[in-house]
């Protein structure tokens, strides 16, 4: 592949995926204008709201201005929040792309065409729907939506394993694949050898807690919406939508579904999150106030539990165990520590500072402004959800660590 065609390939697969994000919310609702339409709203609506929706999943903020609807008045305000489905499905698509494009001998090409492609295409759809009402900055759409699909490309087509469709079919490896893989070989191995020997365990710990907060708070929440299936109904008549518009409230609820389980996420660790300025939903005791009525909703819990400080076993049991399960790969620690005191504070530590740090990129994504006044704040605390989970993982961490850290006596012979 040349670096003619890997750039084409590139620009091409931004496209496709630009029009998947945008299509995905344009196709029902131009549907819905079709069908439902009564003739006094323009189909240009439906391409606002599709194009906004693609930009904000990219991460470019929208500005509403000030003024008027249904007989309220409402000051300028801005919505940031990450619809997660949406972002998720397109990163999916970029990351395949990215993992093909690996075969390629020259990828730099492919990184700059898809890219520049993507926005290109944030910006020119922007300028079609902006307005006077709704719009978004001048270099946002072309800027940050870019580095989204260029920042996914570099990643997926360098520090993966290459795309290979038949054995023998690939060539040379492109120079811009080893040099970056080189340069992280060299980075990991000039760090000091008291953090490189527990960075890959610490990383399967560190990780493995969030990924199973984010099961545990997936399960959590479709029990709900089962459990409460009567009054997720009642919240779908309170709506009074047509069938396609039923479709369409369905629709953005999943693209908002990864959020609400990064919410629930917070609500295991203990922090919890808040839906509007001044409320809180927490194990311990929940504040609501008056919430969009969103069937997905009913999948909050509404008061505290008295027993509420045992949801934050979940992670704490998730780093006990997590930690115990790396014990094949801690042999450099036992090897390059002296005591298993200092091994256990090395890989308790960076564990909990790994989990905590991606905790809180997940909270940052799914957190933020949704509208005017109470609702721009809507999400978790970043700061408190990083420090909570940091303790929660450091402590059972670091009594874990203790059982499998002891380092090798050369006087005593090992177990065959």
């Amino acid at each position: 592949m040349n670096r003619g065609l890997s750039f084409a390939i590139a620009a091409l697969q931004a496209l496709i995926v630009a029009s998947i994000g945008i299509g995905l919310t344009i196709a029902p609702l131009t549907l819905t204008w079709l069908l439902e339409g009564d003739g006094s709203t323009s189909w240009l609506v439906a391409l606002q709201v599709a194009v906004f929706a693609f930009l904000l999943a990219t991460g470019v903020p929208v500005q509403i201005s000030a003024g008027k609807l249904l007989g309220f008045e409402f000051p300028d305000f801005a919505i940031n929040v990450m619809p997660l489905g949406l972002t998720l499905l397109m990163a999916l698509l970029v990351i395949r792309v990215g993992y093909r494009l690996s075969a390629a001998s020259s990828i730099w090409p492919a990184w700059v065409g898809g890219g520049v492609s993507f926005g290109l295409i944030g910006l020119g759809s922007s300028a079609l729907v902006n307005s006077d009402a709704v719009y978004v900055g001048e270099w946002e759409p072309l800027v940050i939506p870019a580095v989204f699909f260029g920042g996914l490309l570099v990643i997926s087509s360098t520090l993966g394993s290459r795309y290979e469709m038949f054995e023998g079919a690939n060539g040379a490896e492109a120079k811009e694949r080893i040099w970056i893989r080189s340069q992280f070989a060299n980075l990991y191995a000039k760090l000091h050898w008291s953090l490189r020997s527990v960075l890959s365990p610490a990383a399967r710990v560190g990780l493995g807690v969030v990924a199973t907060m984010a099961a545990v708070s997936a399960i959590m929440i479709a029990l709900a919406l089962g459990f409460g299936w009567i009054e997720v109904v009642r919240l779908y008549e309170a709506l009074r939508v047509s069938v396609l518009g039923g479709v369409m409230v369905t629709l953005g609820q999943l693209a908002i579904l990864p959020n609400l389980i990064v919410y629930a996420m917070a609500w295991l660790a203990g922090p919890g999150f808040a839906i509007g300025l001044g409320s809180s939903v927490s194990p311990f005791a929940s504040q609501l106030g008056p919430m969009p009525a969103f069937p997905v909703f009913a999948a909050l819990p509404t008061g505290g539990f008295d027993r509420g400080i045992l949801f934050a076993l979940i992670p704490i049991l998730a780093a006990f165990v997590g930690t115990l399960l790396v014990r094949k790969h801690v042999d450099q620690i036992r090897w390059e520590y002296a005591t298993r005191f200092t091994a256990s504070i090395a890989l308790a530590g960076v564990s909990a500072l790994i989990a905590a740090s991606s905790a809180m990129l997940l909270a940052a994504m799914a957190s933020g402004s949704l509208g005017p006044g109470r609702f721009e704040l809507v999400g978790v605390n970043v700061f408190q959800f990083g420090l909570v989970i940091f303790i929660e993982v450091l402590i059972p961490s670091f009594l874990a660590a203790l059982i499998i850290t002891k380092p090798y006596d050369p006087d005593k012979p090992r177990r065959k």
